[in-house]
């Protein structure tokens, strides 16, 4: 903007009093630093900058700068405000929407010619994300974003910047977990000075989940999650990169390339560059006396799940880098005989070029790696604009044209099915990943199949399709990373199996013939999921919904709620799914009323002129075990019972170890965790005193007296080992000590077959289902057993599914689920995980029927494994076992 000179003193003093307000900045304003806004350096020992600090001072740069704007993109689960910062030229800040507009195009590539693609990438500007990381005990990522942001803002007349500047708009994220970086940097200021200063929190630092809000990248379960994806989709970025702590010690940064295995079903061109990026990061680093960079190690790629990597498969460039951490802000002194022995000899290695030497490290010293590497992706995609502008172009481009001519041509979701209001879930889930979804307007016929109006249906010539491939198709490890066992090499850095219709418990059909014109125009394309068209069919006084749905517990929460009653069918009774044994049965609650539950979660009833025999069912008291030794098993629990509407209260060790259970509980949830982790919990100097110890003697005493009395103890995966030998139960559990080359399942898909289907917490599952096995235990009943084998693995049977499983007749035919009587109560013992990261909802019936108070039918007897035989077993896998070692399972 410009001001005509005017004459006159009063013009004068008015002109600089409105030049002064006015709400825009200029190049030559003064640039704050961040210690004259924060009073420290970010980086500084014994400092760490929250959330709060961090957006203060961008607020602060944007104020006294062009170069950077500030977006509000959503709310964090506590309710944080959401910022970024969008950092470039002001000419670019000023075309901001129509390069953003510009990278849909390319990302798309439907509406663009070749030479249409080449021009557009010849002339627009590459959009790249980076943020401070979301695991906010790695803290030196939400550091550095304060330091890079002053770098390339403050700057003037250096070249690399420049450049930077004018070819690249910069999406910079000060953290993406604001609540946990507040979280982190308030109990470090709090222990700062004292005994407890590098102690570890006692909470998690995402309300839910903790660290595994980086493996919520495609459920989207986590509001972080759906901001940041939701996000990404808007700006389209060419690359996303993401800051985590630690390297593999003695390394001091973990840098792309990552090891094996990779997806065959990212583009070819993302996984090209992520090499090239690494490569250039490694150059870089060197260029500035940084060493001790490290590649492959031990990151794979292999689970799409991470939120800092599933982009990938809408062609973004997505990683990220581990550079090394102490505690906190507190620095530390390393000798080289503190390293692993393979490294004491300082030796360079082809992906470990120059060692470190050892010695001092402080927060500083991760910040400048951080910000060498940022600004390393920076330098690479500015040099690189074009080319990566346009390889985003054709990765589409030659997606589109590769599932023209080759299968599967679509998925199609059949609505209805057995459990649709899932299958409606799943196409939505589709949709909020940026895949492009369509509704059958009317019938269609594939596969020699006929498929229903409202059936959803997923072509695979659209530019992100190998994410709906990844989701759906069966995980297979590659044959030239297993050795000759078929035990991978390197062992999995995460699961190894995910397939998601199986997982959720949603028929999803492969269409293996091209799609003709006739069949697409029987499709719509849509935004959203529409709600479900449902009904209360009938007259008759007592309705029936089936147990089928999961959402059907949701349906029965808010029935409870409204006062109404609910029990389970003894006999099969007409549901709108067919008939089926263990149906909700529900009384005393008006027509009107229960139609609109039905339609707030999509499930059909059906009404009944008499009431079937009957179990009825209450409110349960639910007690969740809550250690201060936080487990991220138990937030997911957590948010599964909140999401379903059951009512429970955090039980921490002083409630267990007060006793009387039975007083304030019906059932009580022991979350996957080692039996260490629940009985001794952190020790006693390693933090607060009020927050060390687990459940103790105490505790595990409190818990047999309120399952002698009747209560209910619902235990998943490693928590039942430890719950086996705390109660003593007549159980073995036959992986114990077993070492990886004897069994290995890191966590895979395996079908198990249900045995007592009396039981009623097995209504509503289908006979064979499928489970997350996750290094957990398998179980065989002992002499004195008396209760129900409620699931099995088959017997001879290799039950994998999905994934990597290294010897199944290990446990081919052992129990996989124990309903154990004790005393008046009883103890359901899971060797898997039913509630695996809120996705595994084809399992969630498992343990949600026992969230109901109700009579429990009597027990039939239960073969045992014969004394002679056990103990065979017993000493067979006592004497392989010997020295245990980093591979042992349990």
């Amino acid at each position: 903007m410009h001001l005509r000179f005017v004459r006159g003193r009063y013009t004068a003093i008015l002109l600089s009093v409105l030049f002064l307000s006015l709400p825009f900045v200029t190049a030559g304003a003064q640039v704050p630093t961040p210690v004259s806004a924060l009073g420290h350096n970010p980086g500084d020992d014994f400092y760490l900058a929250d959330y709060d600090d961090a957006i203060r001072y961008f607020h602060a740069l944007a104020a006294s700068s062009d170069r950077i704007k500030m977006f509000k993109v959503g709310k964090s689960t506590r309710g944080e405000e959401f910022e970024i910062a969008v950092i470039s030229s002001p000419e670019n800040l000023a075309r901001l929407d129509e390069y953003k507009s510009i990278a849909h195009k390319l990302a798309d590539s439907r509406t663009l010619t070749d030479a249409q693609a080449r021009e557009l990438a010849r002339t627009s500007k590459v959009i790249v994300h980076i943020d401070g990381g979301l695991h906010s005990d790695e803290v030196a990522g939400g550091q550095h974003s304060i330091q890079l942001a002053y770098k390339l803002v403050s700057a003037q007349g250096d070249p690399q910047i420049d450049a930077i500047l004018n070819n690249v708009i910069l999406v910079l994220w000060p953290t993406i977990n604001p609540d946990g970086q507040n979280m982190v940097a308030a109990w470090y200021r709090r222990n700062l000075g004292t005994s407890f200063e590098v102690s570890p929190m006692p909470w998690l630092y995402q309300d839910y989940v903790g660290h595994d809000n980086n493996r919520d990248g495609y459920m989207l379960n986590m509001t972080e999650s759906q901001v940041v994806t939701r996000t990404e989709i808007e700006y389209s970025p060419v690359i996303f990169y993401c800051q985590h702590q630690t390297a593999p010690f003695p390394a001091r940064i973990w840098i792309p390339p990552f090891a094996d295995p990779i997806s065959s079903n990212i583009s070819p061109y993302m996984r090209s560059w992520l090499n090239v990026v690494g490569t250039n990061m490694s150059a870089a680093l060197q260029q500035q006396h940084l060493p001790g960079a490290i590649s492959q190690a031990q990151y794979d790629n292999w689970y799409p799940g991470f939120l800092d990597f599933t982009h990938v498969f809408r062609n973004e460039i997505s990683f990220f880098t581990e550079t090394a951490l102490y505690r906190y802000a507190t620095p530390r002194f390393y000798t080289v005989n503190e390293f692993p022995k393979p490294s004491q000899d300082l030796k360079a290695l082809t992906l470990y070029t120059d060692p470190w030497q050892g010695g001092w490290w402080h927060l500083n010293d991760a910040v400048k790696y951080m910000v060498a590497a940022s600004m390393s992706v920076l330098d690479t995609s500015a040099k690189y604009r074009e080319q990566l502008l346009y390889n985003r172009w054709q990765a589409a481009h030659d997606n589109i044209e590769h599932f023209k001519h080759a299968a599967p041509y679509a998925y199609v979701l059949p609505n209805p099915q057995a459990d649709t209001p899932e299958a409606a879930l799943l196409a939505q889930k589709l949709l909020d990943n940026g895949l492009e979804v369509h509704r059958a307007a009317r019938s269609f016929h594939a596969n020699g199949i006929d498929y229903l109006a409202g059936s959803w249906v997923v072509l695979m010539d659209q530019p992100y399709s190998g994410l709906a491939k990844e989701l759906f198709e069966v995980q297979h490890y590659p044959q030239a990373i297993l050795d000759g066992s078929a035990k991978p090499v390197t062992l999995p850095y995460d699961v190894t199996g995910w397939t998601l219709p199986m997982q959720m418990g949603v028929k999803v059909d492969v269409v293996t013939d091209p799609v003709s014109d006739e069949q697409r125009s029987a499709l719509e394309l849509v935004s959203k999921i529409e709600p479900l068209s449902v009904s209360v069919e009938g007259a008759g006084p007592t309705f029936i919904i089936s147990h089928k749905p999961d959402a059907s517990f949701m349906a029965v929460n808010d029935i409870l709620a409204a006062s109404g009653s609910v029990a389970f069918a003894r006999d099969e009774v007409q549901t709108s799914e067919g008939r089926e044994t263990g149906a909700f049965v529900v009384t005393g609650i008006g027509r009107a009323n229960l139609l609109s539950i039905a339609q707030k979660y999509g499930v059909s009833v059906v009404s009944a002129t008499r009431t079937p025999q009957t179990i009825p069912i209450h409110k349960a008291r639910i007690g969740l075990y809550r250690p201060w030794q936080p487990s991220i098993d138990e937030g997911w629990t957590r948010w599964i019972l909140e999401k379903y509407g059951f009512a429970s209260e955090s039980l921490y060790n002083a409630g267990v170890k007060a006793g009387n259970l039975h007083a304030r509980f019906d059932t009580i949830i022991l979350p996957d965790m080692s039996k260490n982790q629940l009985t001794d919990g952190f020790k006693t100097g390693m933090v607060p005193s009020e927050y060390a110890g687990g459940i103790d003697t105490a505790g595990a005493d409190a818990l047999r007296e309120f399952v002698r009395e009747g209560g209910t103890l619902i235990v998943f995966n490693q928590s039942s080992s430890a719950v086996i030998d705390l109660f003593g139960l007549p159980v073995s559990n036959i992986l114990a000590d077993v070492k990886s080359d004897q069994f290995f399942c890191s966590g895979a898909l395996l079908r198990v077959e249900l045995k007592d289907t009396s039981r009623p917490s097995l209504y509503g599952l289908p006979a064979d289902p499928i489970v997350m096995f996750e290094r957990g235990p398998a179980f065989a009943p002992r002499p004195g057993f008396e209760g129900a084998i409620l699931a099995a693995y088959p017997k001879g049977t290799n039950p994998l599914e999905s994934g990597v499983l290294l010897h199944p007749e290990k446990i081919e035919g052992q129990a996989a689920a124990l309903d154990v009587s004790y005393g008046k109560g009883h103890i359901l013992l899971y060797g898997f995980k039913p509630q695996w990261r809120a996705q595994s909802h084809g399992a969630y019936k498992f343990f949600m029927n026992s969230l109901y108070r109700y009579n429990e039918p009597a027990f039939t007897e239960t073969p045992v494994v014969k004394p002679a035989e056990s103990d065979k077993a017993t000493r067979k896998i006592e004497a392989s076992a010997g020295q245990q070692d980093d591979d042992d399972l349990n």
